[in-house]
């Protein structure tokens, strides 16, 4: 299986849907997807896992229970699939990762950083005072 990172609907990309291996696109970062990309390709890899093991095996069952330690491990790891998935859908903190994010985005786009590309970084500073960089 390959590290490329397929973009979802990659027609009309740059770079015909393909991105550089183990790296993902998003509108804020170029090359990497946003939680909602990523989240649907998860979606999509975790459909294809448990349409296979329901038609091979029928209902899935739940973790723990005396089916599901007597199931092969292809069913069991459909089952930590599952839950992983909602893992990854109801996971708190990265929303307010993801909400802290955005916020930083709009607060940067929001300012006019040209004063401060003139002023004199850090290291000029210490620079002209005499100090060891």
């Amino acid at each position: 299986m390959t590290d490329v990172k397929r973009r979802p609907g990659g027609e009309g990309h740059d770079q015909g849907g393909e991105v550089e291996p183990g790296r993902f696109e998003s509108e804020h970062t170029p090359g990497r997807l946003d939680d909602v990309e990523l989240l649907a390709e998860a979606h999509r890899l975790v459909s294809l896992v448990l349409t296979g093991v329901r038609r091979r095996h029928g209902r899935i069952p739940g973790v723990g229970t005396a089916r599901w330690w007597a199931a092969g491990d292809d069913v069991k790891v459909a089952t930590l699939l599952i839950l992983s998935e909602a893992w990854l859908i109801h996971d708190p903190d990265r929303a307010v990762r993801e909400r802290l994010r955005e916020m930083s985005y709009d607060l940067s786009a929001g300012h006019d950083w040209t004063e401060q590309s003139r002023r004199p970084s850090h290291a000029e500073l210490k620079r002209r005072r005499g100090e060891a960089a």
